[in-house]
């Protein structure tokens, strides 16, 4: 029933990528299913079975969301990089699918994780400079994948989600210390994105079709256009997409005050194709070119003024290949593997003295992974899946033409290795260790030695489960990253302040080619709990709860000292120059929190409640990291009316203050935000096949900034969107 379930909620694609699940399934289902009335309701309803049927079917249609609707049996990759349902996954992982991106309407990804727990996207309102943040964690500190495809590029204040999120299929977020699958950077966690393909469109059946959507954002006067073809005629299957977005005027925040310098011009293009031969093999080549252009600081994330205005254009190339094998009599084949190039240009020039500034970062890999089923006696089949990834990232600056020193040529190479099993000991209880070698290689062309360095980070999670309703997990983990490029051979001039007339603060880099890898140990602690029938037949209700602990080695901290020494007079310029310094230097930190989730979904009604609480600070003194997030709490709920084709709800935000953080750093009052969002799908009259949906973004026009960011958030905004599928089956 499990299987069949899954079969139902994705049609033909879960057929080609559940079948490494069903190898698993196919020794235990009928016991399992027969033991557990949770996916089997007619162990326990008999005769009423026949009532519910048409509500489980009911509740996988496409037009529910994952927000609104969370199945009690969600599957989920990312942790284990193994096909397991979530609510026996011994790791903290959040999902977003389609639909769940199609009811926000995000203006960017700070929009999608703003009801999960312990994710926050920092780097201010304007898009092109959200960066990550998971537990802390943050930038460098956690690892983006795009189709398996590892995004690095990591140029400070210039954000990281360059992929419009209408382009995407599901984003999965393992939250914790995940260095024993995916290697460097992994300390704070994955965001595993994923993107569509013909087929998530044609439902399995030859044709071809079209999907058009126009949206408007009234706060800066936003127009996007969002175009896609698919088709698939046997084994082949195309999608294109093209998708342009353009704020015309400023952002303004909840006190009406323009947020200069924050208009940009987005167009994103992607293809994919196809070739699945079977249900057992796949294989796809992707390509993606993302554009963002507009006026901003060098620091998107500072306030813009008249001597600090760069025209920026930041474009992302990536060519993916991947191949998937899974033949199902082959319990020794579950194959996978990818090869890719990603880069990154981006061109600044600066309109009060005309500097020119460019920064090429390239990244280029391969990675191949397998899992192997076999029998040793225990209650089910052990999964062995080892892979192996090599790749490296390579940077380039230059100023006016001429070699940049605060974004030094320089490239690093990393090798991998790493094993993990999935034991079913019992019944009830599982063993998951995991071991993964990275070694990696520095070259810099200011710097005669080269570097060379090695990690081995294990992981060990074991889960109980206690009754059909009941599960505790714990999980030990070790992470690592290595320092990035820049980090280590920064040099040159950061800023120039002018002090007095005659006097200015130069302050430069100091390279720190010794910075040593951080490295964590984290210790985590699970439990959740999942009913079905709480006050219907067939609605669900479930709470996760989980602690975590982490203590960092040799985290790295970027200190500014403003005045270093004496000034000494410059001849040339006739003015007194006082010295300062920017770099780097290796401490140790603590990180623990709580997060809890909780949800309630009968169908018609839906709610959704959320808190994150985090405690970051140096280990050897009791002050706090400047950039920790604060509390938040989020609650999520609504209600789906003339069956379920329409659907209301809104979300309200609330974050706590942080201002102990060190001296200096930037202390950020709390907030409450509420949002409104709803949805129709009208299936007669004119409007039949069309999706309209209206949302409003910070309704009481609330003033507030997310925690570190320098500059406001966006006020209110009103956001509607019109699309259409066209499809000829």
């Amino acid at each position: 029933m499990l299987l069949v379930g899954l079969l139902l909620c994705t049609g033909a694609v879960c057929a080609t990528e559940g079948s490494s699940l069903h190898k698993v399934l196919t020794a235990q289902t009928q016991a399992v299913t027969q033991a557990n009335p949770m996916t089997n309701p007619q162990a326990e309803t008999g005769a009423d079975s026949d009532e519910q049927a048409p509500a489980q079917v009911e509740q996988r249609t496409p037009t529910l969301s994952g927000l609104q609707q969370v199945r009690l049996d969600t599957m989920t990759v990312v942790a284990t990089r193994t096909e397991r349902e979530l609510f026996t996954t011994p790791a903290a992982v959040s999902r977003l699918d389609a639909a769940d991106i199609d009811e926000i309407q995000p203006y960017g990804y700070n929009d999608l994780f703003e009801t999960l727990p312990g994710i926050v996207v920092q780097g201010g309102p304007r898009r092109i400079a959200e960066e990550p943040a998971i537990r802390g964690f943050q930038d460098e500190q956690v690892v983006i994948r795009i189709d398996g495809t590892r995004q690095s590029f990591n140029q400070a204040h210039r954000g990281r989600f360059l992929l419009d999120p209408d382009l995407l299929k599901s984003i999965e977020v393992q939250r914790g210390a995940a260095s024993a699958a995916y290697g460097s950077g992994a300390l704070g966690g994955v965001f595993d994105i994923q993107t569509k393909s013909g087929r998530d469109f044609t439902a399995d059946q030859d044709g071809f079709g079209a999907r058009f959507k126009l949206a408007y954002q009234s706060n800066g006067e936003e127009f996007g256009s969002f175009n896609t073809l698919f088709a698939q005629y046997g084994e082949l299957d195309f999608i294109g997409s093209f998708v342009y977005r353009d704020v015309g005027e400023d952002l303004q925040d909840g006190d009406n005050n323009p947020i200069l310098a924050s208009q940009d011009e987005l167009t994103n293009g992607f293809i994919k194709l196809g070739w699945q031969p079977g249900t057992d093999q796949r294989l796809e080549y992707a390509f993606e070119l993302f554009d963002n252009e507009g006026l901003n600081p060098p620091n998107a994330n500072e306030a813009a003024t008249a001597t600090n205005l760069v025209d920026r254009d930041t474009e992302r190339r990536n060519h993916r290949l991947r191949y998937q094998w899974n033949p199902a009599d082959n319990d020794w084949l579950d194959l996978q593997a990818v090869a890719y190039r990603n880069e990154i240009d981006v061109n600044e020039f600066r309109l009060a003295d005309n500097r020119f500034d460019s920064s090429d970062f390239v990244t280029e890999g391969i990675e191949l992974f397998n899992t192997t089923r076999f029998d040793l006696g225990l209650y089910a089949p052990v999964a062995l899946t080892w892979g192996v990834e090599f790749y490296q990232d390579k940077q380039r600056g230059t100023r006016d033409g001429d070699a940049r020193l605060q974004f030094p040529d320089a490239s690093v190479d990393y090798r991998a290795a790493y094993l993990q099993a999935e034991l079913q000991l019992t019944s009830k209880l599982s063993l998951i260790p995991g071991l993964r070698y990275d070694s990696f290689d520095y070259k810099a062309d200011n710097f005669t030695a080269n570097r060379n360095d090695n990690k081995v980070t294990p992981k060990v999670a074991l889960g109980f489960e206690a009754s059909r309703n009941w599960y505790f997990w714990s999980e030990y983990a070790q992470a690592f990253r290595a320092p990035s490029l820049t980090e280590l051979f920064a040099d040159g001039v950061h800023f120039v302040v002018p002090l007095a007339p005659g006097q200015v603060v130069v302050n430069e880099f100091v390279p720190t080619p010794d910075l040593q890898p951080e490295s964590a140990e984290q210790v985590q602690l699970g439990a959740r709990y999942r009913y079905q029938g709480l006050f219907t037949r067939s609605d669900e209700f479930s709470i996760e709860f989980t602690a975590f602990h982490s203590d960092v080695d040799d985290f790295v901290d970027q200190f500014v000292v403003f005045i270093s020494g004496e000034p000494a007079f410059d001849p040339f310029t006739q003015t007194l120059v006082f010295p300062g310094i920017t770099s780097n230097r290796n401490i140790d930190a603590r990180f623990r929190g709580i997060e809890t989730e909780m949800r309630y979904d009968s169908g018609r009604m839906f709610a959704a409640l959320s808190l994150s609480l985090l405690d970051a600070r140096q280990r050897n003194g009791d002050d706090r990291l400047a950039s920790t997030p604060p509390d938040q709490a989020s609650l999520r709920a609504g209600v789906r009316l003339l069956d379920r084709r329409l659907t209301l709800g809104g979300e309200w935000i609330v974050a706590s203050d942080r201002d102990n953080v060190p001296d200096d750093a930037i202390v950020t009052a709390g907030y409450g935000k509420l949002d409104l969002f709803t949805s129709w799908t009208p299936t007669s009259g004119l409007l039949r096949g069309f999706e309209m949906r209206f949302n409003v973004d910070n309704l009481l026009d609330k003033n507030f900034r997310i925690h570190p960011n320098g500059i406001n958030q966006p006020g209110r905004s009103f956001r509607l969107s019109l699309a259409r599928t066209f499809a000829g089956f």
